[in-house]
């Protein structure tokens, strides 16, 4: 049973989306609340990555209400959305890495695009941390095409973290790696928690 003194921090209510014919989400309903994580598991298709899209309005529900720390995703303006935004951190299934940026400049870049003051020193230590928390360091200056596909979404992780989030979500983390390094991610993730 939650502890109702507990803040919600995610509160979704009879959502639905549907794709012509395919009704992907049908009266999703469900609330994280904060220090909880929640897994949301299904097969390939059943909307786990459309529910998260709409968590952070990538995509828009037909039906439905989404609140992130009490703010109606869908109702606000294009600043509140930010401000929201900038609470979730979003590791994509894919690690979503800019192909034409360094590692350098695609941890940089959610950093250059916070409402937080961040000096330039400041911006170089939280990368170089980032790296380090994800071991991997030495692949600062690499390009994308350079990374293997573990290396990717350990800088995808490191994206999504450096920012210091109040909310991660998660899309399939560990989808197309090999056992060892889907252990090794799986790792990582469980050690943000603490």
């Amino acid at each position: 049973m939650i502890n109702s003194d507990k803040k919600i921090l995610i509160d979704i209510e009879g959502v639905t989306k549907s794709f012509g014919d395919n009704d992907v989400l049908k009266g999703v309903t469900l609330q994280l609340y904060e220090n909880e994580n929640l897994v949301v598991l299904g097969k390939s298709g059943s909307g786990k990555s459309v529910l998260i899209k709409c968590i952070v309005n990538l995509l828009e529900p037909d039906s439905g209400i989404i609140k992130v720390i009490d703010l109606e995703v869908n109702g606000e303006n294009e600043e509140d959305l930010l401000a929201i935004r900038e609470k979730i951190g979003f590791l994509f299934q894919g690690a979503a890495l800019y192909d034409s940026m360094t590692v350098r400049e695609n941890l940089t870049f959610p950093l250059t695009r916070s409402k937080k003051k961040i000096t330039v020193d400041n911006i170089e230590a939280k990368i170089i941390e980032a790296l380090e928390n994800v071991s991997l360091p030495d692949a600062i200056d690499k390009m994308p095409s350079e990374l293997s596909g573990g290396m990717k979404k350990r800088i995808g992780l490191a994206r999504t973290l450096i920012t210091n989030p109040k909310i991660l979500l998660y899309d399939e983390p560990t989808t197309g790696l090999d056992p060892i390094t889907s252990d090794e991610i799986s790792d990582l993730i469980n050690t943000t928690k603490e």
